[in-house]
């Protein structure tokens, strides 16, 4: 879903996601709440249920946790393997 999503967004440039907090002033937000609203009650499918920092997170992790799968049991970088076993976004070396 977030693959369609990507792509739906890079090819349509009107079409931006973004994540505002409710209730604070946004121009076009009693609108937007309305929409979702409405969306929710025909049962969207492209209803995001949760803000995209959430979502980003949630991707990230299983991202990572594919990565280390690969590292864990891949047949190749075996001796760097052994000195560093655990996958991470920060460089080598840093705690």
């Amino acid at each position: 879903m977030v693959r369609e999503i990507q792509t739906l967004s890079l090819s349509h440039n009107r079409i931006h996601l973004i994540w505002l907090k409710a209730h604070v002033g946004y121009l076009g937000n009693e609108s937007a709440d309305q929409l979702v609203k409405e969306a929710i009650k025909k049962g969207d499918p492209f209803l995001l249920s949760k803000p995209l920092s959430y979502l980003k997170s949630e991707i990230q992790s299983a991202a990572l946790s594919i990565w280390q799968d690969n590292w864990d049991n891949g047949e190749t970088g075996r001796s760097t393997h052994d000195i560093v076993p655990r996958v991470s976004k920060k460089p080598v070396g840093i705690e």
